[in-house]
C-alpha cells in the first residue's frame, strides 16, 4: 500500500488538460405524488430548488480539481444562462476555464421525484461550431502533465482538433462514441465502456473486442463494466473488479474513472494502478446520487482500509441518514465488548440479520469503569473498537461516553436497537434472571418509531466467565 500512498501524496498541483464536450447538468427536484388528468404522466409539483452541476468534460475537470489536482479545461459553450452558471462553477471549483463560443450551450435537465429520475431533457446544439476560433492555448497544454480528451460526440472532437492535441506531445487519454474512435489511434489510453466496444467491432465477446481495439488504434484500451469492474489491454489482459457496496446512480462515473485515470499517470502511476485508483473512484461514485465529484479524501479512505469503520457521532449522523434516503435499515446495537469471544460473534451476527446495515456502539474506557468498577476494560478503547472493525458483519463502529445511549439514540435514531435477550423490554415482563431495560433509552427509542429487539443468548459464556476461568487456572 505504501505505492499508493506515494500516488495519493502527488496528485495536488498535478496538471492535467482536460478537452472537450461541455455540458451543464441540471437537477429539477420535486415531488410527483398524482397522475395527471390530461395524460398518464406524472403530476411533478416542483420544489423551489434546482442543483446545476459542470457535466461532461466540465465534470472531468471537475474531479480532477476535486482530487487536488489542477485542471485546466477547452470546450464551447454559448452566451446564455447556462454558459454563464459554467463559468461561474467552473471558477468557484478552481478550474481553468478557456471557453471557446457557440450557439448554445449544451444542456441535460433531468427532473428528479423521490430520487429517481422521471425524465431527462437534452438542449443541444444543433449547428456547426466555429474551429477558427477554438481558444487551445499552447503554453497550458505543453505545461500540462497529461491531456484528457472527454469525446460525447456532440461536435468538440475533430480530426483537426486532435492533430493539434498530438503535435504537443504529451500523453493523451480519452473517452469516446462508436463514431470517434478512429480519431485516437497512437493515443496513450482509450477508456470505453463494453457497450461502446461491441458498438466499435460488432463484437459482443469483452475480451476480444477489447484486443481488437488495441491493435487496430495501437493503444492501450481500458473497458469498463459496470458493477462487473474493468478489464485493461495493454499487451496482457488484466480484470480489474468493481469495488462499489452499492449502486445508487451511475451518472457521471465514466468522468469520474476517466479523471482518476488522468490524474493517477500524471502523479508517476503505473497503468495498472491507474486501473486499480480509477476503479476505486468509480465505486465511491455510484454510491452517490447525481453528477457529483470524488474527492481525494474519499478515495484515500477507500484505498487504506476500505474506509475506516471507526466513525463518530457526527459522521454517523450523516451516514444513517444517507442510507435512510437509500430505504435501509439501520440496526444499532452497543456493549463493552471487552474480551471478544463466540457468544458476541453469534451475538453481532443475529443483529446483523435485522436490517441492512449494522451500528455497533462501543463504551469507552470511562464509561466501562463506571458501569463494571475498576480493573475495567481489560482492553482500551481503541483496540476494542479495532477488533470490532475487523468483522465482517459490522458495517460502523462509534465509541461512546455516556453509560446511557438515550440522548445518542435521539441524535442517530437507528431502525433496530438491537439488546440481548438477558433482558426485557417493560417491567410487566420481569422475570428472574433478566435484566430489565433502561426505560429512558426505550422511551427515546419509541419517540422517534424506532423498534426494539432482543436476542436469544445462545452459549452460556461471558467475559466475567473467562476472566475467572483464567485466574482459576481452568
Amino acid at each position: 500500500m505504501d505505492h499508493f500512498r506515494k500516488i495519493l501524496a502527488d496528485f495536488p498541483g498535478r496538471k492535467v488538460a482536460v478537452v472537450g464536450d461541455i455540458m451543464l447538468d441540471r437537477y429539477i427536484m420535486g415531488s410527483a405524488t398524482r397522475i395527471s388528468p390530461e395524460a398518464p404522466v406524472p403530476v411533478v409539483k416542483v420544489q423551489p430548488k434546482s442543483r446545476d452541476v459542470l457535466g461532461g468534460a466540465a465534470n472531468v475537470a471537475a474531479n480532477i480539481a476535486s482530487l487536488k489536482g489542477k485542471a485546466s479545461l477547452f470546450g464551447f459553450i454559448g452566451t446564455d444562462e447556462a454558459g454563464r452558471i459554467i463559468t461561474e462553477l467552473a471558477e468557484h471549483q478552481g478550474i481553468e476555464f478557456f471557453p471557446s463560443r457557440a450557439e448554445m450551450t449544451t444542456e441535460k435537465v433531468r427532473i428528479i421525484s423521490a430520487d429517481q429520475q422521471l425524465l431527462r431533457m437534452d438542449y443541444e446544439e444543433a449547428s456547426d461550431k466555429n474551429f477558427d476560433d477554438f481558444n487551445l492555448h499552447e503554453d497550458t497544454l505543453r505545461n500540462a502533465d497529461i491531456v484528457v480528451v472527454s469525446d460525447y460526440s456532440k461536435g468538440t472532437v475533430t480530426p483537426e482538433l486532435m492533430q493539434r492535441l498530438k503535435s504537443c506531445g504529451k500523453r493523451i487519454i480519452a473517452d469516446t462514441k462508436p463514431m470517434n474512435c478512429n480519431l485516437f489511434e497512437g493515443i496513450y489510453l482509450l477508456k470505453i465502456n463494453e457497450k461502446e466496444a461491441s458498438g466499435i467491432t460488432s463484437i459482443q465477446d469483452t475480451y476480444k473486442s477489447g484486443e481488437n481495439i488495441r491493435e487496430r488504434l495501437k493503444c492501450n484500451v481500458l473497458v469498463t463494466r459496470g458493477s462487473r469492474g474493468a478489464i485493461l489491454f495493454d499487451g496482457s489482459v488484466k480484470e480489474f473488479p468493481a469495488t462499489a457496496r452499492e449502486v445508487y446512480d451511475v451518472t457521471g462515473a465514466g468522468d469520474t474513472v476517466l479523471a482518476a485515470l488522468a490524474i493517477s499517470l500524471a502523479a508517476g502511476s503505473s497503468l495498472d494502478d491507474a486501473a486499480i485508483l480509477a476503479n476505486h473512484a468509480a465505486g465511491i461514485k455510484v454510491e452517490k446520487f447525481g453528477t457529483l465529484t470524488v474527492t481525494l479524501s474519499e478515495l484515500e479512505k477507500r484505498i487504506f482500509k476500505e474506509e475506516n469503520k471507526i466513525k463518530t457521532r457526527e459522521e454517523l449522523k450523516e451516514i444513517i441518514s444517507d442510507y435512510h434516503k437509500k430505504g435501509k435499515t439501520v440496526v444499532w446495537t452497543n456493549g463493552c465488548f471487552d474480551i471478544l469471544h463466540q457468544g458476541h460473534i453469534r451475538y453481532l451476527k443475529k443483529a446483523a440479520e435485522c436490517g441492512d446495515v449494522l451500528v455497533v456502539g462501543l463504551n469507552s474506557d470511562e464509561s466501562v469503569r463506571q458501569l463494571k468498577g475498576q480493573g475495567h476494560p481489560r482492553q482500551n478503547q481503541d483496540a476494542r473498537a479495532e477488533i470490532l472493525s475487523a468483522i465482517e458483519v459490522i458495517d460502523y463502529v462509534t465509541i461512546f461516553p455516556e453509560t446511557r445511549v438515550t440522548s445518542l439514540m435521539q441524535y442517530l435514531q437507528p431502525d433496530v436497537f438491537v439488546k440481548g435477550g438477558d433482558y426485557v423490554e417493560s417491567p410487566e415482563e420481569h422475570v428472574p434472571g433478566k435484566q430489565l431495560m433502561d426505560q429512558n433509552e426505550r422511551a427515546a427509542i419509541k419517540a422517534y418509531g424506532g423498534k426494539i429487539r432482543f436476542i436469544p443468548i445462545e452459549v452460556d459464556i461471558s467475559t466475567s466467565k473467562i476472566i475467572q476461568a483464567i485466574r482459576e487456572g481452568k
